[in-house]
């Protein structure tokens, strides 16, 4: 991958986060405890579907090396082996530590599409390199996402476990350039085609999360 094609996905995320209704909207004045939780109650069907993300993308690799170094990004996702250590479990950890009640999480019919979307264009796309272009999509945009919601929820919440969000700010400069180093192997037209789709799913995830979390409340800033 080309200097130029990496500088171009960066500024893609960039432009989302600053036209995103949710980013726009995430700022100290505006999001209050409320907003904080049902965030967070929202986001766990997120962090329960990475792992099967990054499955079927190492499914699609055609070369071993590629294959590896998804299947190590999924090894961490689940925990190295240890149930209790996935990211997932420690991610409710953080919900429990933060006196969140689980039991009240159920699935929005908006991030089940955006999981279901995503993994069946992985799976079927013709191409490895737009493939790998969509799962590059929320590899780039974990942190520019993670750096503008996180230090509110800290704020609201600094007697719970800080240890997922932690954990995956510093885990995602490793990751990009893991992925970097994967598509620099594909066709860069393909990549930011797959790329572009990828960033899509994400935006409309966040436009409809938006719209989830402001219902009975105006909160969406201009």
């Amino acid at each position: 991958m080309s200097v130029k094609i990496s500088d171009t996905l960066s500024q893609l995320v960039e432009e989302l986060v600053e036209r995103s209704p949710f980013f726009r909207s995430w700022k100290p004045d505006i999001v209050d405890l409320a907003i904080s939780r049902k965030f967070l109650l929202s986001f766990d069907s997120l962090v329960k579907s990475f792992p099967a993300l990054i499955a079927a993308g190492a499914a699609r690799m055609t070369d071993e090396e590629s294959r590896t170094v998804l299947a190590v990004n999924l090894y961490q996702e689940c925990g190295e082996g240890d149930i209790t250590r996935t990211h997932h479990a420690i991610y409710r950890k953080f919900l429990a530590t933060a006196g969140i009640d689980v039991s009240s999480i159920q699935e929005n019919d908006f991030a089940r599409d955006w999981r279901n979307r995503l993994s069946e264009y992985i799976n079927k796309t013709a191409s490895v390199g737009e493939a790998i272009g969509a799962l590059a999509a929320g590899e780039f945009l974990a942190q520019p996402a993670l750096g503008r919601i996180y230090p509110i929820l800290k704020a609201h919440y600094l007697q719970a476990d800080q240890e997922y969000f932690t954990k995956h700010l510093e885990l995602e400069t490793e990751h990009v350039r893991e992925i970097t180093v994967l598509i620099s192997r594909q066709d860069d037209r393909e990549v930011l085609s797959g790329f572009k789709v990828g960033l899509s799913e994400w935006e409309t995830y966040f436009d409809q999360l938006a719209e989830f979390i402001c219902e009975k409340q105006s909160v969406v800033g201009s």
